[in-house]
């Protein structure tokens, strides 16, 4: 294992993603409002990275202010959540329903507008 992928592991693992939107070839930008051992963050996290999808990942775990951010956007007090296009989509299940659903690729393309 290189440098490179210990320190990816490094940052993912303290929360940090300097990706701001998703790429890929992608058109709709995600958000998702994380703590750092949260472990259904760190599966949607996996998810979004297994499709080579960038995100702007924002850890709520020690800012009060983001995570009443974060509430007053979703109504949730719970995380992951996730936005994709500016549309809430919800929490990690929501996302991995998108998945199976095979609904998920579709909204992050853009192809359902």
């Amino acid at each position: 294992m290189g440098v490179k992928e210990i320190k990816g592991m490094k940052d993912r693992a303290l929360g940090r993603n300097d990706k701001q939107e998703a790429s890929a070839g992608s058109s709709q930008p995600i958000v998702m409002y994380t703590t750092k051992f949260c472990p259904y963050c760190i599966r949607a996290r996996g998810l979004l990275e297994s499709k080579g999808w960038d995100y702007q990942d924002i850890p709520v775990d020690a800012d009060q202010g983001l995570r009443l951010e974060m509430i007053e956007k979703s109504g949730q007090h719970t995380v992951p959540q996730i936005w994709i296009g500016g549309q809430h989509v919800g929490g990690c299940d929501e996302l991995f329903r998108l998945e199976a659903g095979n609904q998920l690729k579709t909204m992050v393309m853009g192809e359902n507008q």
